[in-house]
């Protein structure tokens, strides 16, 4: 085989470097696990199981010496190879190294971004690529995506193959680029540099005339943006870009996201964790897509799992270590309450009734579980002054960095299913329940008095605003300007009230003055 004559074998140090040669070596044959084991009988030792092959590839064990013998013959190594006697110092080094994993040792990267080692997305990172190379000189490719699917990872690993390529983040870096002969120039993570309040951001108006213009030679410009703030930057003169649209996960790249890291480090996971995962996400074993807020449980539910793992001086993570974690529900919970933990007490009140809206719950008793909602997200700002806009969108923002909320083109919703389950929100959601309807007026009275230019006809009266004063009086759940609506009904029922009461008197005077004068004249 042409890879023997390399030096593989002789670079392996620990279990992990020894499974992820076996790994290179079967990419190379091009065979199967199946079609490998068949080989082995050639060996002149019993025929192996593929699933005993495909654990040694993983890195799940080590084989005997005998056995590696029957697997490199399965390569293709001949009998008289002298790499074999390499291959068998390596194996003897994989078996002497640790059997634990050391607590400096973290595969997962918990609420950090994937800076290397980026798995289950090859053939994302391969469709970028040749976009990429496909694009003239001069040329713009876009990656996009709701929050949280890993835009930033998945060009963090383009970057990698990409030679000479220079990062900008802000306007100055990119204008100094676009000048010079770096062959490609990367504008990451855009939404942390813009301010989608200020179009006026030097970044903001650097990107629309990118967008905009014909550039003639130069680097090509890989940009990665979430799809919010994308609409942003399209404008009438905009060139028709089509950008990459990435989404979470299929599920056989999520199985890769759960199990690879921790077979690299030499320590793969017990049997069963990976489906216990997978099935707490409620993955499907065939779906081509996963929710957006999929990879950010993964990577805290098993950085923590990894963590109980080392305390409990195990050689891996078991089933009992991921349920310490309390799983994917319970690290649902833990961002959660970190979100609404990191936010001011202003902000938090605008939490809460944003939160609600995003729960579809059926009925006003919640027999039936509730579902997520997607929300426009355009429809929190109807009627909200520049200051009050502003606050509003840093809410809306810390929801979704914290991974709580996706972002998609004008859409809010839930970043999981599991979130449904985060105690405080069943809280909310249960006390909303019989107010809902009063609520849902009140929304729809809100538009239709800011669609009118908060004409007085469109005020609320009478029952309704009855209603909408005892939702107010016992629940916080209100945006301000729905709080602004009921302050100017009140002031409105007020003066309408002095009115009735002055005119009553203006009777009762005139009723007077009138059966005096009938007095006098027949007096």
């Amino acid at each position: 085989m042409a890879g023997s004559e390399q030096a593989g074998p002789d670079a392996v140090v620990d279990r992990a470097g020894f499974a992820a040669e076996l790994a290179r070596m079967k990419w190379e044959s091009g065979l199967s696990f199946r079609a490998l084991a068949k080989r082995t009988e050639a060996s002149g030792v019993p025929l192996l199981p593929f699933t005993t092959i495909r654990d040694y590839v993983q890195g799940r064990s080590l084989p005997s010496p005998a056995r590696l013998d029957a697997v490199l013959t399965a390569f293709g190594v001949p009998v008289d190879d002298p790499v074999r006697v390499r291959w068998r110092a390596a194996l003897a080094r994989a078996v002497e190294s640790p059997t634990r994993p050391s607590p400096d040792l973290r595969p997962y990267p918990g609420a950090r971004p994937v800076v290397e080692g980026l798995r289950g997305r090859d053939a994302e990172v391969a469709e970028v690529l040749a976009r990429v190379r496909a694009t003239p000189p001069g040329g713009v490719v876009v990656v996009t995506g709701p929050s949280g699917v890993g835009v930033s990872s998945l060009l963090g690993a383009v970057a990698a193959e990409l030679p000479g390529v220079r990062g900008a983040g802000s306007a100055a870096e990119l204008a100094t680029l676009l000048a010079g002969d770096a062959p490609f120039v990367l504008v990451d993570d855009v939404h942390a540099h813009l301010d989608r309040m200020d179009r006026r951001d030097p970044l903001h108006a650097a990107l629309r005339v990118l967008l905009e213009g014909e550039a003639e030679g130069g680097p090509r410009v890989l940009v990665g943006v979430r799809e919010g703030v994308l609409d942003g930057l399209r404008t009438p003169n905009a060139r028709p870009v089509a950008p990459v649209r990435l989404t979470g996960p299929s599920a056989e790249g999520l199985r890769a996201i759960i199990t690879e890291p921790a077979a690299a480090a030499g320590f793969p996971l017990a049997d069963g964790v990976a489906e216990l995962v997978l099935g707490e996400l409620e993955v499907a074993p065939h779906a081509t897509a996963s929710p957006p807020g999929a990879l950010a449980l993964v990577a805290r539910v098993l950085e923590a799992a990894w963590g109980h793992a080392v305390a409990d001086g195990g050689p891996t993570v078991t089933i009992a270590h991921y349920r310490a974690t309390g799983g994917v529900y319970g690290v649902a919970e833990q961002i959660a309450e970190e979100a609404l933990a990191a936010l001011s007490p202003e902000r938090l009140a605008l939490a809460r009734p944003i939160l609600i809206r995003l729960v579809r719950a059926h009925g006003t008793t919640a027999t039936a579980q509730p579902a997520r909602r997607r929300g426009r997200r355009s429809a929190l700002f109807v009627g909200l002054d520049a200051v009050a806009a502003v606050e509003m969108t840093r809410t809306v923002e810390a929801l979704v960095d914290a991974r709580l909320l996706t972002e998609g083109e004008d859409t809010l919703e839930l970043a999981h299913d599991a979130f449904l389950a985060w105690p405080r929100l069943v809280e909310w959601v249960r006390e909303d329940q019989r107010r809902r309807p009063a609520r849902g007026m009140l929304t729809e009275a809100t538009r239709t008095w800011v669609d009118a230019g908060r004409t007085p006809d469109a005020l609320l009266g009478g029952r309704r605003l009855d209603a909408a004063l005892a939702l107010q009086a016992e629940h916080q759940g209100l945006f301000p300007v729905e709080r602004a609506l009921l302050a100017a009904s009140v002031v409105a029922r007020r003066r309408a009230r002095t009115v009735r009461v002055a005119m009553a008197v203006m009777a009762v005077l005139l009723v007077a003055a009138v059966v005096t004068v009938g007095m006098v004249v027949l007096g």
